[in-house]
């Protein structure tokens, strides 16, 4: 009896085993998404009081750039706008001379790898004879691999660099996961790095 107990506990022990969730493989568009932000430690952003945004995204593929405006660009334009007044900033033009400004861009890198696949070395010694082997030469495969990711960044306009003529980054954010180019995560997107930026705040 207590033989056929403990087959039935090991048997319904698979059985959930068997159904559990994936932690990586079944994640969702939303569950995958992955924020990471970075900031000048050094920055008193209490300091600036007005911001401007580009008026188009940034797109960059393996070096080559161009500007893009469709519908994913602008929600996440206008809700980095809204982001940017909910902490106290004041929206103006870029010719009324902003403390910060906003750029956003869509990064794209596409990697060509290379693995070297050796055969197995027991042809070798199926086929030696006399202490040789028959050799095998390795061979190479390729295949392509490509990472997309927002990346949303806050230029210092209020203190130039005079000297090399350039604008110091004071706040970034990077956005990535498999659904980051769907346009219903834009608004969770971007609260959340905002969510977890509360330094930004002037208010």
């Amino acid at each position: 009896m207590l033989k056929k107990a403990s087959l039935i506990i090991l048997i319904a022990s698979l059985g959930l085993t068997s159904c559990s969730k994936d932690p990586i493989g079944d994640l969702s568009n939303e569950e995958s998404l992955v924020y990471a932000t970075n900031h000048d430690k050094s920055a008193d952003y209490k300091q600036y009081k007005t911001f401007s945004i580009v008026d188009s995204v940034l797109v960059v593929e393996n070096g080559r750039s161009r500007t893009t405006l469709d519908e994913i660009d602008r929600d996440l334009l206008q809700r980095i706008v809204t982001n940017m007044e909910s902490m106290g900033y004041e929206y103006v033009s870029p010719k009324a001379n902003p403390d910060v400004g906003i750029n956003a861009a869509w990064i794209t890198n596409t990697y060509l790898n290379v693995v070297s696949q050796p055969l197995s070395s027991y042809y070798g010694g199926y086929w030696g004879g006399g202490g040789y082997g028959f050799g095998y030469p390795s061979y190479y495969s390729y295949y392509e691999t490509a990472e997309s990711y927002w990346l949303i960044s806050m230029l210092d306009f209020k203190n130039p660099n005079t000297v090399d003529k350039t604008y110091k980054v004071i706040w970034d954010a990077q956005i990535r996961g498999s659904g980051i180019g769907q346009s219903q995560l834009v608004d969770k997107m971007v609260d959340s790095i905002f969510g977890q930026s509360n330094y930004l705040k002037i208010n």
